[in-house]
């Protein structure tokens, strides 16, 4: 009966119904509101975060900015400001591997004299194999340190304890053994003080030298210019981040591999090397040039002539000057002056080699054949009205044959080099004192191989093995003299010749053909009359 009741009561089903279908809209409207309330908070939540991170980030980008204007401020010489109104009659000058043919290369003591001249240096780097950055211009130490084989396979402790740059075998025994430098040592004391010229050797030192720079040196691009070789895939990343770049150029540098690489490049290289006809037309692209490695001043004389405004030296004070630096040698400290110049720069067979022991303060050359070794330091001479006198001492420790001599030039123009029977590219005298005893003056012409003597030869006592001699050239306005002045004394008296005047000198083997018997020199001095 009450089934037949409901059946037959359908507005109480009806309600039912209708109740039950508003307690499922009720519950399925709940549960959609909630499901979307957690979305709506879950999203709120997400943006709220990437919100804060990117306010994070820049909030800290403006701190890192901020602390780079108060690392670096305006006052606070930037490449743009250390190239500003370069021109080949006002070029800039940097150091080449921190002026290596003066100081220990890529080390701490070459860095700071650099800086401290006021030239902007040039740092390479290399990895270890525990991923730090060394200052090192090879892939392997042999060369500038005692250790040999490569720097990435020394760890950092190694290379920190162990590893001491060989300097005194170029530079002169005077020096001390430097360590090698770190590159965050070099950014953290010199960064933003005077530009850097920045390179990665090794293909391995690249990404650890462009993460180094993004994490902890943000500021870097003001003052540091990034060096490559034509052949990089470097310069994007130095570009995007706003970087000045110096890319040098090979032999083998095509004008096609240069427009592809032009818009990246701000300064071109070129070696001293490249004939004069490459040289200008790398200057007639429009953007700076710099050359590669200068450390005669005739060479600057040669790049600027043909429109080169920087110059990457490794002897940046002396050929940024034309002056003399002294008068009198102090060979016996036994460290190399600024503006010798030997043959080749960089290549201990020609540099000066000082003597030890008994023979401390003497000097000598120990290369062949007809090597010189210019005197840049005490060039160009400055006489007087009068004129000037060159006096230092020589001997041979062994006897050369009675016929071969060595000796000393002078009255060149120019710092290129002077080599006896050789074609030179500037003319001077050149004295000979032959084992015999015979003394000699000769005049060089430029471009001639052989040269002309002036004046009588002079019968002197024959040279003692081991035994100094003494020189006096007096140069006045119209007369060239040369004397011995040990023993007796014997002279030339003066020549009558006008040929040449100029104040460059140095020290000549003549025509030495045995090391053993090679000349040796003390005692410089330049004297006014």
């Amino acid at each position: 009966m009450t089934r037949a009741d409901a059946a037959y009561d359908p507005a109480g089903a009806a309600g039912n119904a209708y109740t039950a279908a508003v307690n499922a809209a009720s519950s399925d409207a709940a549960t959609k509101a909630a499901t979307a309330r957690d979305a709506a908070i879950a999203s709120a939540a997400q943006d709220a975060d990437t919100k804060a991170g990117n306010a994070q980030s820049a909030a800290v980008s403006a701190a890192a900015a901020s602390a780079a204007s108060l690392y670096l401020p305006n006052a606070i010489q930037t490449v743009d400001a250390y190239l500003a109104g370069a021109t080949p009659s006002s070029p800039r000058f940097f150091g080449h591997r921190g002026g290596g043919m003066v100081r220990p290369e890529h080390t701490l003591v070459g860095y700071r004299s650099t800086a401290a001249m006021g030239f902007a240096p040039e740092v390479s780097v290399n990895v270890d194999a525990s991923g730090e950055l060394w200052c090192h211009h090879d892939l392997t130490l042999d060369r500038t340190t005692y250790q040999t084989g490569a720097l990435n396979t020394y760890t950092t402790e190694e290379v920190s304890q162990a590893v001491l740059t060989n300097g005194r075998t170029l530079l002169g025994p005077g020096w001390t053994d430097q360590r090698m430098v770190p590159l965050r040592q070099v950014l953290d004391e010199f960064l933003g003080k005077i530009p850097i010229l920045l390179e990665p050797k090794g293909n391995d030192a690249v990404v650890p030298t462009q993460t180094l720079l993004d994490t902890s040196y943000p500021h870097a691009p003001r003052s540091v210019i990034w060096k490559a070789h034509i052949g990089t895939l470097s310069l994007p990343w130095a570009k995007t981040r706003g970087y000045r770049t110096w890319v040098y150029l090979d032999s083998n540098t095509t004008d096609a591999t240069m427009d592809g690489k032009d818009s990246m490049v701000d300064y071109w290289g070129v070696a001293t090397t490249f004939t004069d006809q490459r040289i200008q037309q790398v200057v007639a692209r429009g953007k700076p040039v710099f050359a590669w490695p200068v450390y005669r001043r005739s060479q600057v004389a040669r790049l600027t002539g043909l429109g080169v405004v920087g110059m990457m030296s490794s002897d940046p004070r002396y050929v940024s000057t034309n002056l003399p630096q002294r008068t009198f040698s102090r060979w016996g400290l036994a460290v190399k002056e600024s503006g010798g110049t030997p043959t080749l720069d960089y290549d201990t067979a020609y540099a000066l080699v000082f003597g030890e022991g008994a023979d401390a303060g003497w000097v000598s050359i120990n290369a062949l054949p007809n090597q010189s070794y210019g005197l840049g330091t005490y060039s160009p001479i400055v006489g007087s009205a009068a004129g000037y006198r060159i006096a230092f001492d020589m001997k041979y420790k062994v006897l050369p044959g009675a016929t071969v001599h060595g000796g000393y030039y002078f009255g060149k123009d120019s710092d290129d080099p002077y080599r006896f029977t050789t074609a030179n590219a500037s003319g001077g005298y050149h004295v000979v004192m032959r084992a015999s005893g015979d003394m000699q003056l000769y005049r060089h012409t430029a471009g001639v191989t052989s040269g002309t003597q002036i004046g009588s030869t002079v019968a002197t006592t024959t040279p003692v093995a081991d035994t100094a001699m003494s020189f006096q050239i007096d140069v006045t306005p119209t007369t060239v003299e040369l004397r011995r002045t040990d023993s007796t004394g014997w002279t030339t008296g003066p020549v009558a010749d006008t040929t040449y005047r100029g104040g460059y000198h140095g020290l000549s083997n003549g025509s030495i053909t045995d090391l053993s018997t090679r000349p040796h020199w003390r005692n410089l001095a330049i004297t006014q009359l």
